[in-house]
């Protein structure tokens, strides 16, 4: 029909689960540093920030690796 949008693709389980890596290393990425903010003096907070940062940079890198891969295949 004229003037009606293209119905969008149904996302495939690849890039459901890229999108979920991304959310969850934004959050963790968000949230670590308010989370040792609000620790209190509990040991290792600084160790704990870090690792929380790290694997949240490490699954935010890792989704736009894998979506950049499936981009430039496609």
């Amino acid at each position: 029909m004229l003037g009606m949008a293209a119905v969008a693709q149904h996302e495939t389980v690849r890039e459901r689960v890229e999108h979920a890596m991304r959310e969850v290393g934004i959050l963790l990425i968000a949230f670590a540093p308010l989370d040792a903010a609000f620790s209190g003096d509990r040991p290792f907070v600084i160790a704990l920030v870090l690792l929380f940062l790290g694997i949240g940079a490490s699954l935010f890198t890792g989704a736009i690796m894998l979506e950049r891969g499936r981009t430039s295949a496609d």
